[in-house]
């Protein structure tokens, strides 16, 4: 990780509203009264018709009239009451009161989960909660410009190492088990390599493909801004920020920037290439509720999973793969070919539960998220990416690929393995 540099903090570029306690409290409120308490009131609404269709064959719907008559004074009430705490609590936030939320590292895990969960919504409502893309040092924002880079990496190297985190998750998520191993991905590659870490969080409930054209920007900033020209780039994500990467390289390839010619090595750490197994259950499971009044509700509570979870489902990384569909009435098995980069090499690490790959629940749950394949991106039409590297971990789960020893390892493997072959390419040259 980037050391720490004294007096930074004044070059960066706070949020004019920095979301507060209180705006998670509005929020809080907000879903409360939406999904606490809408589906109670209609789930009680839907067993009380059942239940009052034999008052109707004797041809008296006074009891039915009377409850509800009840039923709806009663959810009035308590919604009522929720909608007015809210939007008092906002009015509070708006003055100034409450902490800001993004000050420990607890309230930024809260904020990176809400945002996973609902952040195109988020967005589209201005919430001060909602993350934007940028480049972290510390738990703090840094401006993609030439001044506030330079001051907070004063040791840059020509070789960035850009690490993407996945859904839920932050840029301090690489640091997942540090205190048992002591480092972490981004220590190693500054200790050990040639490279500059750089840690980029992003808004995961947006569609992948959005936030695949955010970073396709934020690099072509970075190499124009950064302190020292960029002679290569090395791209790292995890989960779904390995489709992120792919995002971002297929679109600037397509409107023909130059940055995706400096990445010599793409790594992908459990990323659903071919999709996510706990999000086509959590699809299935929410057109299996649809088929009764009484667990209809249920199945809309999984339904307001956000863009970039649904993205998961089929590891759609085009806007051409999803814009003008209804997601959520269709298994959406037609993808779009992505070409990879002619000049870097793929590195694909997959883990499962099991031992191996054939123990029961490595065939079943695969590393607890990803199906080993989907993780190998190995399709029903064939491979993501042809001539891609796998490599294998086996007893792990999804989440220890954030920091694990033997990645470490073959990060640090596959840099030098490559700025090797770059020195021993221009000394022939030379001779």
């Amino acid at each position: 990780m980037v050391p720490f540099i004294a007096g930074y903090r004044q070059y960066v570029t706070m949020p004019a509203t920095p979301a507060r306690t209180t705006d998670v409290a509005a929020l809080a409120l907000d879903y409360g009264d939406r999904l606490i308490v809408g589906t109670a009131r209609d789930v009680h609404q839907a067993v009380a018709d059942r239940a009052f269709r034999a008052t109707r064959v004797v041809g008296s719907r006074v009891p039915e009239s009377l409850h509800d008559a009840v039923v709806t004074s009663l959810y009035g009430a308590i919604s009522g009451v929720l909608r007015v705490g809210s939007g008092s609590v906002r009015a509070l936030s708006a003055r100034g009161v409450g902490r800001p939320v993004e000050t420990t590292r607890f309230g930024r895990q809260v904020v990176a989960a809400v945002n996973g969960l609902i952040g195109d919504e988020l967005r589209m409502l201005d919430d001060p909660q909602a993350i934007t893309m940028s480049v972290r040092v510390d738990g703090d924002d840094v401006p993609v410009t030439a001044w506030p880079l330079t001051e907070a990496f004063r040791d840059a190297s020509s070789h960035l190492v850009v690490f993407l985190h996945g859904l839920c998750e932050d840029d301090e998520s690489w640091l997942n088990g540090r205190k048992v191993l002591g480092t972490s991905y981004p220590e190693r590659i500054t200790a050990e390599t040639d490279g500059t870490p750089v840690t980029i969080r992003y808004n995961t409930g947006l569609h992948v493909s959005e936030n695949g054209k955010h970073l396709d920007a934020m690099l072509r900033q970075m190499v124009e801004a950064w302190p020292v020209r960029v002679t290569r780039i090395t791209l790292v994500g995890h989960s779904m920020g390995g489709l992120v990467v792919r995002a971002a390289t297929n679109h600037a390839t397509a409107a023909g920037e130059t940055w995706p010619h400096l990445v010599r090595d793409v790594v992908c750490l459990g990323t659903p290439h071919t999709g996510a197994a706990l999000e086509k259950v959590a699809h299935v499971g929410s057109r299996m509720l649809r088929f009764l009044p009484e667990t209809r509700p249920f199945g809309r509570i999984l339904d307001t999973r956000s863009a970039g979870i649904v993205d998961l489902r089929h590891g759609y990384i085009s806007a051409d793969e999803w814009e003008g569909q209804d997601l959520t009435v269709q298994w959406g098995l037609d993808r779009i070919a992505a070409a990879p980069l002619a000049h870097a090499e793929y590195h694909f690490v997959a883990c499962t539960l099991g031992a191996s790959q054939r123990h029961p629940f490595s065939a079943v749950l695969g590393d607890l998220l990803v199906h080993f394949s989907s993780a190998t991106g190995v399709g029903r039409s064939g491979a993501v990416v042809e001539g891609a590297r796998f490599e294998y971990i086996p007893s792990a789960n999804h989440f220890a690929l954030l920091n694990h020893p033997r990645v470490g390892d073959w990060l640090i493997e596959w840099i030098t393995a490559s700025a090797r072959s770059r020195r021993a390419i221009a000394a022939s040259g030379d001779r």
